[in-house]
């Protein structure tokens, strides 16, 4: 995901949902060509995990089969109408898409509003929204299909009905997630940082050994960590004591 992308995104979470709808074009939804689900192919682009945004740290989901989630919806539209999506499509604020942080690219959801029970099947091919308990970011458009245009933002059940094809053919099992705290050639280096960390924190950490052509390679870490609400104290908690260039690494 590009830097400039994932600015866009942040960026509109400062209208999103917030913005008034005059000039916009007025569209019918009823005459918008809906969507037909398909698995299509897993996007070259917005895809890359973990990914971080404002210190947080984010996975993609690779096997999304019956994910749902029920949390509040933002929508955007003009500002961004014309520019990139993560996966470097064409925004069109006048189709039905969306923006979601971690199911992969492109995956078709369906977004009911709990308000009015309307409902919208999605496309979603952008990244975010990166703000609060927002959950997804919708298009203009099936924000006004979903009725919430005015309000801004509106709480919504959703559901995927289809993701590409690549996992639906080759599932992709989650790799195991770790903070790495450092690489080294030299062993001692690699293992007093273990210690060190080991001593400063209370955390069990580990040094694994990586053969290279140009040598032994001693990897300080800790892990395998289970769960995002872990990762991120742990990297607050490693970064406070010092240890400057922590990582998240999946494998």
């Amino acid at each position: 995901m590009k830097a400039t992308t994932v600015l866009l995104l942040i960026l509109s979470l400062a209208i999103s949902g917030c913005g008034r709808k005059d000039n916009y074009k007025d569209i019918d939804t009823d005459k918008i060509k809906p969507w037909k689900p398909k698995a299509e192919a897993l996007s070259r682009y917005g895809n890359h995990s973990p990914y971080r945004v404002h210190g947080k740290v984010y996975q993609v989901n690779n096997n999304p089969a019956g994910y749902t989630e029920t949390g509040k919806a933002s929508w955007y539209g003009k500002k961004f109408h014309g520019r990139q999506t993560s996966n470097q499509e064409v925004y069109d604020m006048y189709k039905l898409t969306a923006a979601h942080k971690t199911l992969p690219l492109p995956s078709y959801v369906e977004v009911t509003n709990l308000k009015n029970n309307k409902k919208v099947v999605v496309r979603v091919n952008d990244r975010g929204p990166f703000i609060g308990d927002r959950i997804i970011d919708l298009s203009y458009a099936a924000a006004k299909a979903l009725d919430y245009i005015n309000d801004g933002i509106a709480d919504v059940h959703i559901r995927v009905v289809n993701s590409p094809k690549d996992l639906v053919k080759n599932p992709i099992k989650q790799g195991l997630t770790y903070l790495q705290l450092g690489a080294y050639s030299d062993k001692n280096a690699a293992y007093n940082l273990a210690k060190k960390t080991s001593e400063l924190l209370g955390i069990e950490t580990f040094v694994t050994i990586l053969s290279t052509h140009n040598g032994a390679l001693h990897r300080v870490r800790i892990g395998p960590i289970d769960s995002e609400n872990k990762v991120n104290s742990l990297l607050n908690k490693i970064m406070a004591s010092g240890i400057p260039d922590a990582k998240v690494i999946t494998e």
